[in-house]
């Protein structure tokens, strides 16, 4: 299934907040944290236009490894956000 474009945007804005969430790690002087970070988001934003893109494979190749070694409440859950990007392309277009 097609990524919807509801869905493309909720992924442009979940990468610009990971991109400032690396800024933050970074910043903090969490230089591995940022890393992952940057390496689980690196080539979405050019995959997410292309047909064969999977959105439960990139949460589940990319985002679930960097969630497993991070668990700490107080970072944000990629995985659960993904989720409910996923959910949006279920419940298809609105009606008017």
């Amino acid at each position: 299934m097609q990524l919807s474009d509801v869905q493309r945007e909720k992924l442009c804005e979940m990468t610009n907040v990971a991109f400032v969430e690396i800024r933050q790690l970074a910043q903090d002087g969490r230089l591995e944290q940022a890393f992952d970070l940057a390496s689980a988001f690196h080539n979405l934003l050019d995959d997410l236009w292309g047909d064969d893109f999977k959105l439960a494979e990139f949460r589940d190749a990319r985002l679930a490894g960097y969630q497993k070694k991070y668990p700490e409440p107080g970072n944000r859950n990629y995985v659960v956000l993904v989720d409910q990007i996923i959910k949006l392309g279920k419940a298809g277009p609105a009606v008017s």
